[in-house]
């Protein structure tokens, strides 16, 4: 018993050398991204289990998308998307999870990051993301 009560003392007494901790552990937003994210207003299926929803983009990259006024899923949701991107008669499908969801102001607003993706339409989304950039002036 005298384990966990000396470890509990240290943790009260000791107070942490400010000089030797790091400032810079928490990265912004814009530094965790690694791919280009480009704003665009997209209707998407989502289908999770025997559910279908209709959500509405407002931002997409080659790793994920934003859904800006959208009820959020709990953190951790694996649904599937289905879209078609601006100008392709194509639908493509990735498989997703929810990584953010619900902002402080609103309680609406939902992440998901693309975790089941097939290399064609990576290399069709990291196209039309890179030729929307280069319009925008983003790039």
């Amino acid at each position: 018993m005298t384990g966990p009560r000396r470890q509990r003392d240290r943790r009260t007494t000791q107070k942490p050398n400010p000089s030797t901790q790091r400032t810079d552990e928490r990265r912004s937003e814009a530094e965790r991204r690694t791919a280009v994210r480009v704003p665009i207003d997209l209707w998407m299926e989502e289908v999770r289990g025997d559910e279908i929803y209709f959500r509405r983009s407002c931002n997409i990259s080659e790793g994920g998308v934003f859904f800006d006024q959208s009820i959020p899923h709990p953190t951790g949701t694996v649904v599937t998307l289905r879209f078609a991107l601006p100008g392709s008669p194509d639908t493509l499908q990735v498989g997703g999870e929810v990584v953010s969801a619900a902002r402080a102001t609103d309680g609406l607003g939902m992440g998901v990051k693309f975790t089941t993706i097939s290399a064609q339409v990576k290399k069709t989304l990291r196209d039309f993301i890179a030729a929307l950039a280069a319009k925008r002036g983003t790039v």
